[in-house]
């Protein structure tokens, strides 16, 4: 790729939960993931797990072939992975040039024999050092923390085990998979509002508010039912709205049900 522009993108491959492993790398075996990922002259510039979340992949790919890239994810990673995509760029030298302008400015490159620059220049040490330990001591702590199975007593798990979680929480962060009635009794309205009371058990369970809910995607059979949900869900939620997606897919899990939500968001982020 010399002489040839460039762009960073990341990816981020969220796993579908109703899958085990097995059946996972299964499929991508099927589709040749390993050898036509990533496709044309894309190289691979790191390649990640972040447990509880996915896979997280950030290629340098040549201007031209960005189109490539996401028609092979199309073809060999929908259906087992969820995908977003970030455009990235290397911060390090950024932080560096900002590193030496911030130091500059402080005179903290100032020759050690001029007289009020010895105990300024300890003091910047010794601030320097609470920070840095500071830091590596958050680093720990984030590195420490695990993905917490969210459960209600009102909400039944999976049919069997292994087949998903109803929830997850990674510190204050919490996701939630699809809430559906579970039955195709009642209408568009009723079932978002059963549904809906689902997420609402569970984000309690977590420790929150329907407030701390920052997204949700809605799954609908008819489109035409997008304000049956609208007042369901105005019936849960206080206040700014969260985020949203609406989506019209061809059916749900279960004979009759049309309507399935997920949610995720942020313990406390309400500030209520």
């Amino acid at each position: 790729m010399s002489g040839e522009e460039t762009v960073l993108l990341t990816v981020l491959l969220r796993h579908d939960q109703g899958k085990n492993l097995h059946e996972i790398q299964a499929t991508l075996g099927e589709r040749e993931w390993w050898t036509r990922f990533p496709p044309g002259r894309s190289e691979v510039v790191s390649w990640v797990v972040a447990m509880g979340v996915g896979q997280i992949v950030t290629l340098r790919v040549p201007a031209s072939e960005l189109a490539l890239v996401n028609v092979e994810l199309e073809r060999s990673a929908w259906g087992v992975f969820e995908t977003e995509f970030y455009p990235t760029y290397d911060f390090v030298p950024v932080r560096e040039r900002l590193t030496r302008e911030w130091r500059a400015s402080r005179g903290h490159d100032a020759p050690d024999d001029v007289p009020h620059a010895g105990p300024a220049r300890a003091e910047t040490v010794r601030a320097e050092t609470v920070r840095a330990e500071t830091v590596r001591a958050e680093t720990v702590r984030a590195e420490t923390v695990r993905a917490e199975t969210v459960r209600a007593e009102s909400v039944p798990e999976a049919p069997r085990p292994g087949m998903f979680s109803n929830g997850k929480r990674v510190g204050d962060r919490f996701v939630l998979s699809g809430m559906h009635a579970g039955t195709g009794e009642g209408g568009t309205y009723e079932q978002a509002r059963r549904a809906l009371a689902k997420i609402k058990a569970l984000v309690e369970a977590a420790g929150g508010t329907m407030d701390d809910v920052l997204a949700l995607r809605v799954y609908l059979t008819d489109i035409a039912d997008k304000a049956e949900v609208g007042r369901a869900r105005a019936e849960f939620f206080t206040g700014d709205f969260p985020c949203s997606t609406l989506v019209e897919v061809s059916r749900l899990a279960e004979p009759g049900l049309t309507v399935e939500i997920e949610a995720e968001g942020v313990i406390g982020s309400s500030g209520r």
